[in-house]
């Protein structure tokens, strides 16, 4: 994936590179999601037809143009134009969060202002200080006044000699702060770092099914309750592995590796817990379910499938329960800190800030993304995103373009307003491409 986290205008001085590099005689593979790369490439294949267990076959292999008769692929329809139309509706500001006098990195003295209540798109070529408005000051300065950092489920790392020093936001916010009641940063950083940590930990589904189990009248006549069938406690969980399912096999000079637990073979529990059953699995058979599985399974259990529904809503139906954090992609990580936040009981307008949440992610996943956001949005929310896939910017309610050089030649608001707008500017790097996207 070479344009991951590359702006379009960059995407173009890669491809050249690469051009180069072919014409000297050299072959060139890449996995790649960006949609104009794959209609540049001599060949193509095409890798599906879903994801997981659903995926896995070559659908496809030759020349772009051959694709379309692949009834199959989801590639197809973004390839060659047939997904569904783009969001041209939108929305009105309920209010304006106004920063001023913002200094970080290449940003001096910058003022620049969010819509509430809407979807934002903030744009510009790589380097220009997206990020540095974003995720470092916008972030930093809202956390600051609400009296608490952005709301994250991450594990704090700890600090390194090999760290930057760490710097400071100079700015302050002059309007709209009021309005926001809690602010939440949703990154692809993993969500755990030991196969410890799975899915269905993560997103609190597991203590929904632990308490089913607990609720059994086998579980009840050998005196159980939730906590035997946690693999974090000792009394439920396989003495050897610990709960962990595999044991760490320490290698000389190299990193250590994670082996299948010789004991339980992977199951995390002892027999005695192994033997209590409901619906006639065994805790770690459910583990072994993937979501779409699962929402079957649950389909009568409210607290649990509310979880299931959004994890497949968003696009990880393919995703085992129990499958360790240590196996998921940054974008798997990031959709599943989302769809923790979606199935909570909302608490007062929240301000959402993601930073190049499609990056990783095929066209189909994106639309799934941009799904989940907007009801984000429709339900009273505002959404910030670091954005450089031009179909996302499209549907945003708001744009602000950041430029128009990178570094030193960065670092000033280029253009805001919506899409068409912004589409219209002269000064912008990022408008002929989205202004080719508008026009379909």
């Amino acid at each position: 994936e070479p344009s991951a986290g590359l702006h379009p205008a960059d995407s173009e001085a890669l491809f050249a590179a690469l051009q180069q590099l072919k014409a000297s005689g050299n072959s060139l593979f890449v996995v790649e999601h960006d949609l104009e790369t794959m209609r540049r490439a001599d060949w193509l294949i095409d890798v599906g037809p879903a994801a997981g267990e659903h995926g896995g076959r070559v659908l496809y292999s030759g020349p772009p143009a051959g694709l379309a008769q692949i009834q199959a692929s989801q590639t197809r329809l973004h390839l060659f134009g047939e997904h569904s139309e783009l969001r041209t509706s939108r929305r009105t500001a309920t209010g304006w969060l106004r920063l001023e006098g913002v200094t970080r990195n290449n940003l001096n003295d910058l003022a620049a202002e969010f819509p509430l209540g809407c979807f934002t798109a903030v744009t510009g070529i790589s380097g220009s200080g997206k990020s540095s408005l974003v995720s470092q000051a916008l972030l930093e300065l809202v956390g600051a006044e609400l009296g608490r950092p952005a709301a994250s489920n991450n594990d704090q790392e700890e600090p390194s000699l090999e760290d930057d020093a760490p710097q400071f936001t100079d700015g302050r916010i002059t309007d709209g702060l009021d309005a926001i009641k809690r602010l939440v940063q949703v990154d692809q950083k993993p969500i755990g770092r030991t196969p410890r940590s799975n899915l269905a930990t993560y997103t609190g589904l597991f203590d929904n099914v632990r308490k089913l189990f607990a609720a059994t009248e086998d579980a009840k006549a050998a005196g159980y309750d939730a906590g035997q069938f946690s693999f974090n406690v000792a009394k439920g969980r396989c003495p050897v592995c610990e709960g962990e399912g595999f044991v760490s096999v320490e290698l000389l000079f190299m990193p250590s590796v994670y082996a299948p637990c010789p004991t339980c073979h992977g199951a995390r529990y002892n027999p005695d817990t192994l033997a209590i059953r409901w619906q006639n699995l065994t805790i770690a058979q459910v583990l072994q379910l993937t979501v779409e599985q699962a929402v079957d399974v649950f389909v009568d259990q409210p607290a649990v499938l509310r979880s299931l529904t959004v994890l497949r809503d968003i696009g990880l139906g393919y995703l085992r329960l129990g499958q360790p954090a240590t196996e998921l992609s940054g974008g798997e990580a990031q959709r599943i800190k989302l769809a923790t936040e979606l199935q909570r009981t909302q608490r007062g307008a929240t301000l959402y800030v993601l930073d190049e949440p499609t990056t990783g992610l095929h066209p189909t996943d994106v639309d799934r993304l941009l799904k989940q956001l907007n009801a984000l949005v429709d339900g009273g929310h505002t959404v910030i995103v670091v954005e450089h896939e031009m179909r996302v910017v499209a549907q945003s309610d708001w744009v602000i373009d950041i430029g128009p050089g990178a570094g030193d030649q960065g670092g000033n608001v280029v253009a805001s307003g919506t899409p068409e707008k912004v589409a219209k500017s002269k000064a912008s790097r990022t408008a002929p491409f989205l202004r080719a996207i508008i026009a379909g």
